[in-house]
């Protein structure tokens, strides 16, 4: 991916007694998108705010490119933060806010007036300089955010949940349009959010953050795909998450019944958590599969039927191209290299894991 341009040393914070980040640690590099993904309060935001100065850190260092910017000022940082609510100067027209950074450098006014047009272009908004930013909808005063960001030429841009106030299909389009400035631009992106379609959909790296602690790091797919802990997989996507016994290596007890998998490294008849994705289990006639059910539910999606199948006392989520008769008896069958297995928590504050860094 490139150079190291952030790196986030043993980081803490507390407010209020409430530990919100524990000795957490992070390497961004140059020109990438990583997105700061987790519940409400798990800490993402302050993180974002230590990156950007606004917030010190209790404990621990903030190096960027090489350098320790712990102490230093917002103003004096190469980052510009783009918040969810926008602070767009409502006295002002759409481009004295661009230009409101570069008149405080005292640039020439030839120098702003080009970067302002530049910024519009970028953002596709040429053409509403003129006009009040009370008059601009949602997602154009976001755009003339992140234009007054990217006139001041930061290396890297913090976005605090920027998209939450959109509508679906402007959060989408909003979404693309990010991805798009991102590659043209060439700097560092840091998002925050708690949508993980939004993660999936825009993120070169996803950092998965609950109890002030990293969960898991890694592309969309892998953390998709093979989720680390069972916070994680019920997190991003929909998950079915149910209690296993390892009874040996790729062979796991679910509710009674003896299922095939693909893992390896357990214990003989370690208490598990098994997780399986609701479109990777197929429905097929009873007694074609590991387990039978009844079909409680049926949702037509659009893309698809959301399927409840009830087998003993836990009901199965299904995601299928094909319907099932609600109250028709039915058999579950999954591939085996479907069958997520991973430690149960040591404890329930840590949910998972070591910490990562």
């Amino acid at each position: 991916m490139g150079d190291t341009i952030l790196e986030l040393k043993n980081i803490s914070k507390s407010f209020d007694g409430k530990k919100i980040l524990d000795d957490l640690c992070l390497n961004i590099e140059k020109n990438e998108f990583v997105t700061l993904l987790g519940p409400s309060g798990c800490g993402k935001s302050t993180l974002l705010r230590i990156i950007g100065g606004f917030v010190k850190p209790d404990h621990g260092q903030v190096y960027f490119e090489g350098g320790d910017i712990t102490s230093l000022p917002p103003e004096r940082r190469q980052v510009h933060t783009v918040f969810q609510k926008y602070s767009l100067f409502p006295h002002m027209n759409v481009a004295d806010n661009v230009a409101f950074g570069l008149k405080l450098k005292k640039k020439s006014r030839d120098y702003i007036a080009e970067k302002v047009r530049y910024a519009m272009r970028l953002v596709n908004m040429e053409g509403y300089e003129e006009r009040m930013t009370t008059s601009l909808s949602g997602g154009q005063q976001q755009r003339i955010a992140i234009a007054r960001a990217i006139v001041n030429e930061p290396k890297m841009l913090l976005l605090d949940e920027p998209l939450g106030a959109l509508d679906l299909k402007l959060r989408h389009e909003m979404q693309r349009e990010l991805m798009r400035i991102k590659q043209e631009v060439g700097i560092t992106f840091v998002y925050v959010t708690h949508d993980q379609e939004e993660a999936l959909t825009m993120s070169d790296r996803i950092v998965v953050m609950n109890q002030g602690i990293i969960q898991q790091m890694g592309t969309s797919k892998s953390i998709y795909d093979e989720p680390q802990n069972a916070f994680v997989a019920d997190f991003i996507g929909d998950s079915n998450i149910i209690n296993g016994i390892m009874i040996r290596d790729r062979l796991v007890m679910i509710h009674g019944v003896e299922v095939e998998c693909v893992d390896e490294g357990f214990d003989p008849n370690e208490a598990v958590d098994v997780v399986i994705r609701p479109e990777d289990l197929v429905i097929g006639k009873k007694d074609s599969g590991f387990t039978n059910g009844i079909v409680t539910n049926l949702i037509y999606k659009g893309a698809y039927y959301d399927i409840s199948v009830a087998a003993g006392d836990y009901e199965w989520s299904v995601q299928s191209n094909v319907p099932a008769a609600v109250n028709s008896e039915v058999g579950l069958f999954i591939d085996p290299e479907n069958i997520q297995i991973m430690k149960k928590p040591r404890s329930s504050d840590e949910e998972v894991i070591d910490k990562l860094g």
